[in-house]
This record gives C-alpha cells, structure tokens and sequence, in this order.
C-alpha cells in the first residue's frame, strides 16, 4: 500500500487550494504543480545506475521556485541542508538498526523531520519550502550513498513521497492549530475588555 498517503494528501492538497485559496496566479501555479505530480507519480527516468520519479522532480523544481520567493534565501537554503542530513541520518539509521525505530516508519520519521523542521524556522511557507527541498536532497544522498555499496534505489519511490506527504501535513495542521489558538485567544482577550 505505499504512495496511499500520497494520492490522499495530494488530492486533499489539490481541493484546498482549489476551492478555499484566494483565486490569484499562485494558486493556479500550485493547483498544476500537485495535479502534475499526481499525474507523473508513476513515471520514472534513468540516469545512468539511478531510477529517478518524475514526481520527485516536480516536487524538488517546484520547492526551488517556492524557496526563490521567500527572504533570506542562504538562511533557508542552509536550513535545507539541515534537514538534509537529518533525513538522510534518520534513513541510514533506519537501515542498519531498524530494531530502534520504537514506531512505525511513516510515523517517526516525520515527526522527527517536522520536530527538526520548526528548530530551525519559525516561519510557515519558509517551514514548507526547507521540508521540501531537505527531504528532497536528504533522499538523493542516500540513493548515492546506497549506491557506494551497489545497492539501487529508486529516488522518489512512493515510500518517500509518503513520508514527505506526511510531513507537509503535520506542518499544515500544526499552523492550522497555531493560527485558531491565536484566534481564540485574540476572541477571548477582546470579550474581557
């Protein structure tokens, strides 16, 4: 059952921007970047020893345009690589002891990705930008290191686009919260004046 998360994710993504987002250029361009990564989710290229999916490229593509909008760009781009080499230490860790891992994969994993994610920003569209684009390296230097040892992995596979899913998600939804605490808080602070 991999890639589940992601076709649910994905479409549960496409509706929101869809529907709910203001109707601006973004909103067209991010709508098109989901629905083509759905649609080349299944097609892969080879590059010489490495199997690369399309999706994967769509996604990496589209989290440099989003990383090129924001301020502050070495700030966010060494951000990525922090999260880089915390996944990839996550997926090497995984491999040689996988006795550690107390949880499923697709729960620790992100959790630790997320928790790692907002240490090193406290902004929400520099959050998703540095998750994106550090998963999406994070998975090609394991895929290299891997192939050190003659192990072939296919970038992207659904596994890794599952947990990359999961991840955007929790993001979402902890900015989500974020956001209607503040509105609570900001509705209660009001009625007491």
């Amino acid at each position: 059952m991999e890639g589940i998360y992601f076709y649910w994710f994905c479409w549960l993504l496409w509706v929101i921007v869809t529907f709910l987002l203001p109707k601006e250029k973004g909103r067209t361009f991010l709508a098109i970047w989901i629905l083509l990564t759905i649609i080349f989710s299944n097609l892969y290229i080879s590059i010489n020893l490495f199997e690369i999916s399309l999706s994967y490229l769509f996604i990496l593509f589209g989290g440099f345009i989003f990383l090129g909008t924001l301020q502050h760009k070495i700030l966010q781009i060494f951000s990525a690589i922090t999260i880089m080499v915390g996944f990839t230490s996550l997926l090497i860790w995984e491999t040689n002891a996988p006795v550690w891992l107390f949880m499923p994969r697709l729960i620790i994993i992100p959790i630790i990705c997320v928790l790692l994610t907002m240490m090193v920003n406290k902004h929400f569209l520099n959050r998703l930008a540095i998750n994106i684009i550090g998963l999406c390296s994070g998975e090609f230097v394991y895929s290299v290191l891997l192939s050190n040892y003659s192990i072939i992995q296919t970038i992207g596979d659904f596994e890794f686009l599952d947990t990359l899913f999961v991840c955007l998600i929790i993001l979402i939804t902890i900015e989500l919260i974020r956001k209607a605490k503040n509105k609570v808080l900001f509705s209660f602070t009001i009625s007491k004046i």
